[in-house]
């Protein structure tokens, strides 16, 4: 009901208000019982509400923005421009969403999607074989030039087959930063940054790639396997070694030796609906073990048995982890 309701800007900067607010840390009592009080005093509002939940659930890049101010005061221009924002976001809806043709949006048209949590194997006419990662959206071109997979969000691992064409094409990548060009491997890109800003995550386990930056192709890189390294429209940054486990989830499991709690479940808020916030204080409590990503509510309690942690559920889409 929500996502067809309109939603009056006033009503929507208000929802927009108190999901920063939530995302800043648990209401005191008083707070909660406001928070509450404002959805059941108006069913505007409660669509509000629940027009944001859907904002949160729907875009990966929301969330990092959140975290990132909404600790600042109240009246910081940061924060303001955020609430701004998102009750833009609120008030559109997915109507307006979808009629964008920024890279976002055209995800949601993407002729192959994954579900949030659901990891999928295919095969690609030439033989490359293709596994997409939770929440992710491709499109397939194939022509006489090139064998082409455009990433709209999410990520993807490839392993690619020998060309069979008379005149053999390129595999490439394609994302809103520029061109990853497979040179017999297997490798993996995925959609990163923010809404604003995106970046492109490559890394390779077998063989090589080369990386074609949008705007300045003269800065291609070589990444060969065992790196890692991420690029935008105008360069390649640094490269590092390619993270332990990193190709873990291509077995639907995330494998943590001494990772930061803030990660795992960054990882997990991956695979699950929703907003996972962590209290700062614990964000690097070591975390060790091998976790089933189709199951988040399981990591969740096992993580919660296991640590000296507290995980309260605000909403349906709203967990906030604090110390015990």
């Amino acid at each position: 009901m929500a996502a067809a309701t309109a939603i009056a800007p006033r009503v929507a900067r208000e929802a927009a208000q108190w999901l920063v607010r939530l995302h800043a840390g648990a209401l005191q009592p008083d707070e909660q019982l406001a928070f509450q009080a404002w959805r059941a005093s108006d069913p505007a509002h409660e669509a509000a509400w629940q027009r944001a939940e859907l904002v949160c659930s729907t875009l990966a890049s929301v969330p990092p923005a959140l975290r990132h101010t909404a600790d600042e005061a109240p009246r910081s221009p940061r924060r303001r421009r955020l609430v701004y924002g998102l009750a833009g976001l609120i008030a559109a809806g997915p109507a307006l969403w979808l009629a964008s043709q920024s890279a976002p949006w055209q995800a949601w048209r993407a002729a192959i999607r994954t579900a949030r949590g659901e990891i999928r194997h295919m095969n690609l006419p030439d033989g490359t074989q293709l596994v997409l990662n939770t929440d992710t959206a491709i499109d397939v071109r194939f022509d006489a030039l090139a064998r082409a997979v455009v990433l709209h969000a999410g990520e993807i691992h490839i392993g690619t087959a020998q060309d069979r064409a008379t005149l053999a094409r390129p595999f490439l990548v394609r994302s809103s930063n520029g061109i990853v060009r497979a040179l017999g491997t297997h490798f993996s890109v995925r959609h990163g940054g923010t809404l604003l800003v995106p970046r492109t995550l490559v890394s390779v386990s077998q063989g090589a790639v080369e990386v074609l930056p949008a705007k300045a192709p003269q800065a291609v890189r070589l990444v060969n396997a065992g790196q890692q390294g991420s690029f935008d429209d105008l360069g390649v940054s640094p490269l590092a070694p390619l993270a332990p486990h990193a190709g873990a989830w291509l077995q639907g499991v995330l494998i943590a030796e001494r990772m930061p709690l803030g990660e795992v479940l960054e990882q997990v808020g991956r695979y699950r609906h929703g907003v996972i916030r962590c209290d700062p204080a614990l964000a690097a409590m070591p975390v060790d073990g091998i976790f089933q990503l189709n199951d988040t509510d399981r990591i969740l309690a096992l993580l919660q048995h296991s640590l000296p942690i507290r995980m309260t559920r605000r909403t349906r889409y709203w967990i906030s982890v604090d110390a015990a």
